[in-house]
This record gives structure tokens, C-alpha cells and sequence, in this order.
């Protein structure tokens, strides 16, 4: 059988042209791979090394965004409040998703800048491509993209320090610490509250759980939980809020809830809370050294066509004014189309407000601008001592006319056609023939 399936599929790559022995394959057009997005939609999940190429074609869009980053990093308010709001706006296919990872990759660059004319600032950014239906949805999505064993550590990094500087719980805690001359930690410090120890949290706990018989180990957690509460009750004043994040940690040594339960967000509890759940995620971000907050969320029309009925988006839409109001310590950039601003406008004009005090907005793209986008793409599959790098190859401008002429304004629709005619090149031309004109274009496009 797999025999079988392994000629069906040597017959397909040779009915392409393509046979497996051959290694590179785009070299008749000196490219290293096809670097154009098979769907037209940039991915979310390439490095930061080659977000940095995707520069907006647009000068006024560039200048908008490189404006917002300095703004919302180092222009100083006369206060603590460090909100700024961006909303990137377009159609379907223009390049929202592509311009929050140029974005994202900016941000990511400022703990590098050493310039001493302008304060440190090292930002923490989260890309979210899903608003969720709920605001706490939104909430716990954030939770998600920081990560299990990030966040944990966040979280514990605040309890061990408030532990370590109470002397009545470095007591209680004591009692089940290992005794010296225990011969299983001659190799360790048998001081919980070591700074080897309290580093890493994991660490901290297996000094007292690697030592402790069965039956005592259950007098241990429940003592830590006692613990861990009062640390956070004290901090937060919310015991909602408190038992959530306690049960964030308490599966490191024995609780049956999940990671994926806790940070889907969908526990109807936080419902009202959204303000000081928010405003807690960003303090424990802060704690480990990190400046700036910022929120990139992707996909935002999802909630103005039909997910959400008028009741629930009025009620979405109003936690988010709340939460905005009441939560300074944050900068979101939302994307959406031009439709789903409307909609938010018809639905909250004071919202709409709060998310555009920056409004970058994605038009059409000309030629001049299509050929920079080409010749963008295609640096990222040529080494910068490529004779052709910086250059249009294996297209020619009479083709990149030819092709912004079909795709109109769809720039999504722009870079899957032009990943279809690289691919369709390298089945159909001879090693000699290495150009993409604009008759193939035309015999090969397809609207779809």
C-alpha cells in the first residue's frame, strides 16, 4: 500500500515537473525558495528576521506607524498614563495582518536601541488573531499567547518575593524544609529561600517536595495554598481574581485543572472583572522587567458581521470603553476593515474614539508601489550578494503592471498570484527562458 501511494505521488511531482531528486529547483530563477505567501495572507508565524523586510509600500503609512511607536514609547504625558490606541483599517486582502507583524517586529527592536539621548524601553508584545466573543475571551487569549511556563513564572516570580520578605511564612513554610544532613540533597542547598532556589520556581517547590514523605507532602501544599492566597488576596483584594491565579500555579504540585481551561477565559466568574484582570496580567509583565505593554489585535470584524448578537456586541463593546477608562497601563492596535469601524462607530462613537488615536489607513497600491512590494518578497529568498538582489527578476515591470492591472486593490490577492507564477515558471520554462512576462500572466491568472 504505501508502495502504491509513493508512486501516485512520484507521478504527480513528475506531471509538475518537478522530481523529488532535484534539490533547488528555483535556482533557474535564483531563488532559494518560493518566498511569496501561498495564500496571499502573511504568516503569523515567521521570524521576526523576516518581518523586518515587510517595510509598508505606503510612505504616509510607514511615517503613521513609526510616529505611533515613538509616541506611545517615549513621548511623556504629564502622568503615569501610557495608553495610546491604533486601529489599522482596509478591505479584505490589503495588508492588515502583514503591517501588525512589521509592527510587532519594531516594537521587538526598541530594547536594542542604545542611543542615551532616549530612555530604555523594553517592550512586551502580544499578537492576538482571534478578539474572542467575550472580553474576558480576549483576556484570556493574551494569557495563552505569553505562554504556560512564562506566565507561571511571572506569577510565581511575585509569590516567592512576597514570601521571601514575610518572616511569619518563611516559617510556616520551614517546617517541611529539608534538615541538614538529609543525605538526598548533599548536592543542594537545603534553603528554600536560597537565591539559587527562588530563581526558578520549580526549584523552589523541589526542595521541599523531593524530601517530603507522601504523607506529608499533602500538609505542604495545603500550607503553601493557605499561603499563596493571602499573598494574592493582599495584592489584589479580589478573591475571584486571586483563586484564578492561584489556579494558574497549584498544578505544579497537585491540581487537576488545566492550562488550557484556565487561559481559554470563558469562566463566566471574571464577567465585570475584566478591568483588574487586565490591569493584573500587565503588572506581573512588568515585574520581570519589561516597560511597555502592548496588545496587537488581529481580526477584529469578526465581531461586527453576525458572531455576536446586537445585545452581546453592545456588551462587548462597552467593557472594552470600560476597560480602556479604567486601565491606562496598555497600548492595543486593532485590525479590522472599514465596515467593522463603521459598525463600531454606529454601535459606541466614544469607543471608536478611544481605539483611533492613531488611524492608519490601507488603500490601493500603484505600480511603482507593487514593483517595491515584488522586489521586497523576493529579497527574502536571495542572499544580499545576489546579482539580482533588489531586483524584480524573474518578473519584468511590463509584468508587474500587467498583474497590479488584474488584482486591482487586493494586495492578498497580489502575492498569491505571485506565488502561482513562480511556482508555474519553474514547471513550465526551460532553464534557458528564466523571465515572467506579461503574456504568462495573463495565460495563468486566475481571479480566485
Amino acid at each position: 500500500m504505501q508502495e502504491e501511494h509513493n508512486d501516485l505521488l512520484e507521478l504527480l511531482l513528475l506531471n509538475t515537473g518537478k522530481s523529488h531528486a532535484e534539490t533547488n529547483i528555483y535556482g533557474k530563477f535564483d531563488l532559494s525558495h518560493n518566498p511569496f505567501p501561498k495564500s496571499g495572507t502573511a504568516s503569523i508565524n515567521i521570524s521576526d528576521s523576516l518581518n523586518k523586510l515587510l517595510v509598508p509600500f505606503d510612505t504616509s503609512v510607514k511615517n503613521t506607524v513609526r510616529n505611533y511607536i515613538y509616541d506611545s514609547l517615549y513621548a511623556k504625558a504629564g502622568n503615569n498614563d501610557k495608553f495610546l490606541s491604533a486601529t489599522i483599517t482596509g478591505n479584505y486582502g490589503s495588508g492588515k495582518t502583514q503591517l501588525l507583524l512589521y509592527v510587532k517586529y519594531l516594537l521587538g527592536q526598541a530594547s536594542t536601541v542604545k542611543n542615551t539621548d532616549f530612555p530604555y524601553r523594553n517592550p512586551f508584545v502580544v499578537y492576538i488573531d482571534n478578539p474572542g466573543v467575550r472580553l474576558t475571551e480576549l483576556i484570556g487569549n493574551i494569557i495563552s499567547k505569553i505562554g504556560e511556563e512564562d506566565f507561571k513564572k511571572f506569577i510565581w516570580g511575585k509569590i516567592i518575593a512576597d514570601i521571601s520578605s514575610d518572616d511569619d511564612y518563611k516559617r510556616q513554610l520551614n517546617v517541611y524544609a529539608p534538615k541538614v544532613g538529609d543525605a538526598i540533597f548533599d548536592n543542594l542547598n537545603k534553603d528554600p529561600f536560597a537565591v539559587e532556589n527562588t530563581v526558578n520556581y520549580k526549584k523552589f517547590l523541589d526542595v521541599f517536595l523531593m524530601y517530603l514523605p507522601v504523607k506529608k507532602k499533602k500538609d505542604f501544599t495545603d500550607a503553601l495554598r493557605a499561603i499563596i492566597l493571602q499573598v494574592l488576596q493582599k495584592w489584589k483584594n479580589d478573591s475571584t481574581i486571586s483563586n484564578y491565579f492561584y489556579d494558574l500555579t497549584a498544578e505544579d504540585y497537585g491540581n487537576n485543572k488545566t492550562w488550557e481551561i484556565l487561559s481559554q477565559g470563558s469562566e463566566k466568574a471574571f464577567d465585570k472583572k475584566e478591568v483588574d484582570l487586565l490591569k493584573t496580567v500587565v503588572e506581573l509583565v512588568e515585574s520581570q522587567g519589561f516597560t511597555d505593554f502592548y496588545i496587537l489585535v488581529d481580526e477584529f470584524e469578526d465581531l461586527t458581521e453576525g458572531r455576536l448578537s446586537k445585545t452581546e456586541l453592545d456588551n462587548y463593546l462597552r467593557n472594552l470603553r470600560t476597560l480602556i477608562d479604567q486601565n491606562r497601563n496598555w497600548c492595543p492596535i486593532f485590525a479590522m476593515t472599514d465596515e467593522a469601524l463603521k459598525k463600531v462607530r454606529s454601535v459606541s462613537p466614544p469607543l471608536a474614539d478611544r481605539l483611533t488615536n492613531r488611524l492608519i489607513q490601507l488603500r490601493g497600491f500603484d505600480d511603482n508601489q507593487a514593483e517595491y512590494i515584488s522586489t521586497m518578497y523576493l529579497n527574502l529568498a536571495r542572499d544580499d550578494k545576489s546579482v539580482y538582489y533588489n531586483s524584480l527578476h524573474p518578473f519584468t515591470k511590463d509584468s508587474i503592471e500587467t498583474l497590479r492591472k488584474l488584482v486591482g486593490a487586493n494586495l492578498r490577492l497580489y502575492l498569491k498570484t505571485s506565488f502561482e507564477l513562480i511556482e508555474r515558471g519553474i514547471e513550465r520554462f526551460s532553464t534557458q527562458q528564466t523571465l515572467i512576462e506579461s503574456e504568462f500572466i495573463q495565460a495563468n491568472f486566475t481571479d480566485k
